[in-house]
């Protein structure tokens, strides 16, 4: 497979072809508000299709997004369920991007949104172009690891098809298969995890020019349709990266973004900004050096920049001898002082596991800098012991952890300037020379990123060491793993979006915490932004809850804050009782996989009697597989009786589980959805709040809680013929005073229920199900 004419059926990509690029706001022509609203209305060419209904909330958003756009100004809206939120930033977004040949980003937070809005809703809002539609260009693009490099598939495959085992054959069979089918090679298409590990690219390992597949480079064709594309899909994560740096190639210049899922956007940015130092950290970065192939048949050639460097000075590519000369030295020195950075790295790592001495069943602890460099941690204990810790073995480590780095980023630096030398005149996107600069400028990154960590001295960030468990298939053990997060993002977003983009549009089913938009807008940056510039919105969803849900809340409970064992305990016959009262059915969303696994172990046995197959997140199935068997267990059968289903979930089932129609009919919220309490960030936020004279109940867990236990309650009612029950069994929501922020935070009334057999009762007569019994 190095020949590579074997890839001969896969195109070339095309050369030329129309570019979008980016406009001055007072050089574009601003859109007819009235006409882009007659696009959605009765009669209008969205409007008039077969099964379409106009929705006075779509129809203000859309008013929103256009008059958004044409006025340079940024945009909040809150758009409830079934308003059409996608396409009422759609058609804004089409329409402006094809007046204006002007391209505009996209961005969402999970990969279900993104299929959808290229798949189905963009071609939809294309229509409204009228005979233009098949002028307009859209496309998803994706960071380089999500798409196939077919050099990597070569060195894979070195060792030849019978060298596979019968299981490597099947699954390298079906790869072929999607292989031949690909336009795109999206490896989220291709559905196998460990295929996808190996044939995908980072940036350290493209060959460039020399790559033998350059023609043919899945990510050249994606990064070339995005800079012919009127309108560009992505994710926060990779918007976030294009935004590192004025010059960033990721992304074509844009002025105008849609974040939808914006809810989302405080937590991704945290992460993306967040500095580590760890072992596999330290791995990732020298692996950009050099790291072993892939090959199947043992060691083989060197990957990473210096891999490539060997084999272009091997061939003699450099017409500079001299030069060439002078690079292999500094090529083998750079080998040399890798070692010594991971000697030094190892030293520093092994201190800084001292850290959980004092407490070893600890999985997190978090940390702060006093005045003499003294490690404290908070909650757990006062000080270290001398034996415990050492003040001195950290200093010395971690100084001869910096300088190790600081030698090597000056060794990989000559090698970049020696190899300049030696291949004059090259284009600096083929020029090794600069892709090492950029390795030598990320280890110098990492340096002072490590000592910013260690120093742990601004007050603007969380810091905090865990415990991380291994990885069987990265070939890495447990290891210690010290971070440092912002305590706000806001300021970034502003400086990178704000006050950067013309126009900023944060959307989502959740952005209000009670019936403002204060709290959303001061975690992402929106109440920084100069009056006059932001407008918000909330598009109303146009179901008729007091008819479609039934929301009963349980106050005959224990308080799970108080006696979480006996809560749980108490759950059990709960979900039991409701379960059968809505022939399974159903969603239970809880905020603790301990609790989730507990719950499930019990309740397992007595559904399955009475028919239910349970599935539980972390179980085997993937969410996405536990959906679909969801969707499939239908309406209630008649005659025979048809097995029904009940799904556990934590966490990211809160929200973006759509299942429309009678397969889900009943949802309940296991738990008040707080910030988890020992999370370091929101420990640290807490605190923040706190010295600032707030209060962090009220300030950040109340309002944080508010916004995901809407998420929850919106998983029931999908489409106007939706009908079911939402059961809150925390009694908090009625027994305590904060509990009528809850309340007044859904769209439907809620119900205290005393009594089990009430609670039972009433969910089967609103839907209709003859009660029935276990025993």
């Amino acid at each position: 497979m190095d020949d590579p004419n074997w890839a001969a059926f896969i195109p070339d990509a095309p050369q030329g072809g129309p570019k979008c690029r980016m406009v001055p706001h007072e050089d574009c022509s601003p859109l007819d508000v009235d006409a882009v609203v007659r696009h959605l209305e009765s009669g209008g060419i969205l409007g008039s299709m077969q099964g379409y209904e106009t929705r006075p909330g779509q129809l203000e958003m859309v008013r929103a997004v256009t008059c958004a756009f044409n006025g340079r100004e940024h945009l909040m809206v809150e758009a409830g369920t079934g308003v059409g939120k996608s396409l009422a930033y759609l058609v804004p977004a089409v329409q402006w991007s094809f007046l204006n040949d002007t391209p505009v980003v996209l961005s969402t937070a999970t990969r279900n949104l993104q299929s959808q809005l290229i798949s189905s809703d963009l071609p939809r809002a294309a229509k409204t172009l009228g005979d233009d539609a098949g002028k307009f260009r859209a496309t998803v693009l994706k960071g380089r690891v999500n798409y196939l490099c077919l050099r990597a598939l070569g060195e894979y495959m070195q060792g030849g098809y019978w060298t596979l085992s019968d299981d490597e054959r099947e699954a390298f069979d079906k790869f072929l298969g999607w292989l031949r089918r690909t336009e795109d090679g999206d490896l989220d298409d291709l559905g196998d995890e460990e295929m996808r590990a190996r044939l995908s690219c980072p940036s350290e390992d493209c060959a460039g020019r020399t790559c033998p597949f350059r023609a043919k480079c899945f990510v050249a064709k994606a990064r070339a349709r995005a800079r012919e594309a009127h309108v560009v899909v992505v994710n926060h994560a990779l918007v976030l990266a294009d935004s590192e740096s004025a010059g960033s190639e990721l992304l074509p210049a844009y002025g105008r973004i849609v974040f939808d899922e914006a809810h989302n956007l405080e937590d991704i940015a945290t992460e993306f900004l967040s500095y580590e130092l760890s072992r596999p950290a330290l791995a990732r970065l020298l692996g950009r050096l050099a790291r072993p192939s892939r090959s199947r048949r043992g060691p083989g050639r060197t990957r990473g920049v210096l891999g490539a460097v060997e084999r272009q000075l091997q061939r003699g590519a450099f017409p500079n001898k001299d030069a060439a000369v002078e690079a292999r030295e500094l090529l083998t020195k750079t080998h040399v002082q890798m070692r010594f950075v991971q000697s030094a790295g190892e030293a520093l790592f092994a201190v800084l596991e001292r850290l959980f001495s004092p407490a070893p069943k600890e999985s997190v602890i978090r940390f702060r800098c006093v005045p003499q460099r003294q490690y404290s941690l908070r909650g757990l204990f006062a000080d270290y012991s001398p034996a415990q810790w050492s003040e001195e073995e950290l200093l010395n480590a971690g100084i001869a952890f910096e300088d190790a780095l600081a030698r090597l980023q000056g060794c990989v630096f000559d090698l970049a300037e020696a190899l300049a030398a030696a291949s004059p005149g090259v284009p600096q996107q083929d020029d090794p020379s600069a892709q090492i600069k950029a390795v030598a400028d990320s280890i110098k990154d990492f340096m002072l990123e490590s000592k910013f960590i260690l120093s742990s001295s601004d007050p603007s960030r969380a810091y905090w060491a865990e415990r991380r468990p291994g990885s069987a298939r990265a070939r890495q053990g447990a290891y210690v793993r010290l971070v440092a997060a912002p305590l706000s993002v806001a300021g970034e977003l502003k400086k990178r979006f704000y006050d950067a983009k013309d126009s900023v549009v944060l959307c989502s089913a959740t952005l209000r915490a009670g019936d403002k938009f204060d709290y959303m807008a001061r975690k992402l940056g929106v109440s920084l932004v100069e009056a006059g510039r932001v407008r918000s919105l909330v598009a109303a969803s146009p179901f008729d809850y007091l008819r479609q849900a039934c929301v009963l809340a349980c106050d005959f409970l224990p308080d799970p804050s108080a006696n979480a064992v006996e809560y749980g305990a108490a759950l059990v016959d709960v979900l039991r009782d409701v379960f059968v009262a809505t022939d399974g059915r159903a969603l239970v969303l809880f905020t603790a996989y301990e609790m989730m696994r507990a719950v499930a172990e019990n309740v397992r046995a007595p559904l399955e009697e009475a028919g239910m197959d349970l599935l539980v997140q972390g179980d085997g199935l993937s969410r996405e597989g536990m959906v679909a068997a969801l969707k499939k267990c239908g309406a209630p059968s008649k005659g025979k009786r048809a097995r029904r289903v009940v799904l556990f979930g934590a966490q990211s089932f809160w929200e973006g589980v759509d299942v429309p129609g009678e397969a889900l009919s009943c949802v309940v919220l296991a738990r008040l959805p707080f910030p988890q309490v020992g999370e370091p960030i929101v420990e640290a936020r807490s605190d923040r709040i706190k010295e600032n004279g707030g209060s962090p109940f009220r300030d950040y867990m109340l309002p944080e809680a508010i916004i995901r236990f809407r998420q929850g309650f919106g998983r029931l009612v999908r489409t106007k013929r939706d009908r079911g029950v939402v059961v809150v069994t925390d009694p908090r929501v009625v027994t305590k005073n904060y509990g009528a922020m809850f309340r007044k935070a859904v769209p439907a009334s809620v119900h205290s229920v005393p009594t089990l057999a009430e609670l039972s009762a009433r969910t089967a007569a609103f839907l209709h199900v003859e009660p029935k019994s276990l025993i």
